[in-house]
């Protein structure tokens, strides 16, 4: 098990805010911080490529040809594709906020014939859950801030 310096090291690597916080949590509390921050991370991550998007939007062939379209006419300057990788960030980091929501339980699903129950689970070497990992969206905004920016989400 790594000491909580260790751990801190490792949260500082994610660019989490008060790493030691999270190292001490995940010690203390016994709550896997590791794996909700990695996740975290992984989706910040998410958030900043969809500014990458934007530009692609313009030229991929997987994209209809409305969404092609648009982006060929709101991309007019460099300005206009800066305010729109803003806006996509803030619509990708929205999505993503919701999914966290759903997989935490914390929503019902509206159209849900079977009765269908999600959740996000940390896979053992055999590719089986060995533990849930709860509680994302109680996180997400800090993160998210401190990874994308200010500039796009509040924390």
């Amino acid at each position: 098990m790594d000491n909580q310096a260790d751990l801190a090291k490792k949260f500082a690597m994610l660019g989490v805010l008060d790493p030691q916080v999270w190292a001490g949590s995940q010690l203390k509390e016994g709550i896997d911080q590791i794996s909700r921050a990695t996740m975290l991370r992984a989706m910040s991550d998410i958030v900043l490529e969809s500014e990458e998007m934007v530009k692609l939007f313009s030229e991929a062939e997987w994209v209809a040809d409305p969404v092609r379209d648009a982006a060929n006419r709101l991309c007019t300057s460099e300005e206009a594709l800066e305010d729109m990788a803003k806006v996509a960030k803030a619509a990708v980091y929205y999505a993503l906020s919701s999914v966290m929501i759903l997989s935490d339980g914390n929503a019902a699903i509206a159209n849900n014939p079977v009765n269908l129950e999600i959740g996000l689970f940390k896979l053992n070497e055999n590719f089986e859950p060995s533990s849930q990992i709860n509680g994302l969206h109680e996180s997400w905004s800090a993160v998210a801030s401190a990874v994308v920016g200010k500039h796009i989400v509040k924390a």
